[in-house]
């Protein structure tokens, strides 16, 4: 990973967003925005929002290492480390730190909440979502490879922010939980590409699988090649 890699764009408007919903949650009590999403379902977004959360899934990452893995093999790394990273730490809050931290389901134990169909809620191991971390070490990665891209680090925030309200939409976390999940994705994301630059920056971490092609001098244009010409 080059030392320009950090996107910046990304890790802006990612921030931007993190602010407000630290705003959000600062103006009113646990729950209330939850229950007020709740209350205002309908058919379109319960079909948009089951289905997209499915890219917060630890398997996305399996369908994109091998992808990686043709191009560049330290891009590769980067997506192992991240998702070893991120899926370790999430664990064991999950599992250990925050075991009996409840989910939208059995803090609103007494009241009537609307189900997407298809959708099971559970009911505990609340803190944080690890779908959002998911998306967010995906993203945060993917706009690192593209550093340059910055409608590209955009689109990434955008699919990631939506991944994390989704969570929230179908009742499965806290705006809290969903926050702390998008810190984790990114801090995740930071911490492999460190790993990455400091162990894995040889030559050969720049190959893939995919053979590159070399330019032969002769086989270019004879307008191109007249210009490589010293005068």
């Amino acid at each position: 990973m080059k030392r320009k890699s950090i996107p910046s764009v990304y890790i802006f408007f990612y921030f931007f967003t993190l602010i407000i919903g630290g705003i959000v949650l600062l103006n009113a009590p646990k729950g209330d925005y939850e229950l007020f999403i709740n209350r205002h379902h309908f058919l379109l977004a319960d079909l948009f929002f089951s289905n997209v959360t499915y890219l917060g899934d630890g398997l996305v990452f399996l369908a994109v290492f091998p992808v990686l893995l043709l191009f560049r093999y330290g891009y590769a790394l980067l997506c192992v480390f991240n998702a070893a990273i991120h899926m370790i730490v999430c664990v064991v809050l999950k599992q250990l730190v925050f075991l009996n931290a409840p989910r939208p389901a059995a803090f609103f134990k007494d009241i009537d909440l609307v189900q997407v169909a298809g959708v099971p809620m559970h009911h505990w191991h609340s803190f944080p979502s690890g779908h959002t971390a998911t998306a967010f070490a995906l993203t945060t990665m993917l706009a690192m490879i593209f550093p340059k891209r910055h409608r590209y680090q955009v689109l990434m925030v955008l699919i990631a922010v939506t991944v994390g309200f989704s969570r929230v939409y179908l009742m499965q976390h806290f705006i809290g939980d969903v926050m702390a999940g998008s810190i984790l994705g990114v801090g995740s994301a930071l911490l492999a590409r460190v790993i990455v630059r400091k162990y894995f920056k040889g030559r050969a971490f720049k190959r893939g699988l995919l053979p590159k092609k070399k330019v032969v001098l002769s086989h270019l244009k004879p307008e191109v090649q007249a210009t490589t010409e010293p005068k």
